[in-house]
């Protein structure tokens, strides 16, 4: 019972810990596609462990029910050039979708 008890832990921790972080980075450019999808990409080397085709093209989907609050706040990082964190998961199976994003002083 024990060991079962351990198992149903392990997957369940292992389930919640899906998205990966994408370190301490700037906004260096964000591009609109005529999906109303937002590219966006930041500094430095893509550091995610997420396995997408492309590690260095972020996007944040129109339907992210925080689509507003989070372009807002990387627009205002990419223009005053301060750091952001941030968590992305996998996106229709090859490219990397933004999950969470920290603003950072």
């Amino acid at each position: 019972m024990l060991k079962f008890f351990l198992l149903i832990c392990l997957f369940y921790t292992s389930a919640a810990l899906c998205n990966s972080s994408i370190g301490e980075r700037k906004v260096v450019k964000m591009i609109f596609n005529d999906s109303g999808n937002l590219y966006v990409y930041f500094s430095g080397v893509p550091s995610h462990s997420e396995n997408c085709d492309s590690k260095a093209e972020y996007i944040l989907p129109k339907e992210h029910q925080f689509f507003s609050q989070i372009y807002s706040g990387l627009l205002a990082a990419m223009h005053s050039e301060s750091p952001v964190n941030g968590y992305v998961d996998v996106w229709s199976n090859s490219k990397t979708k933004i999950t969470r994003i920290d603003l950072l002083p």
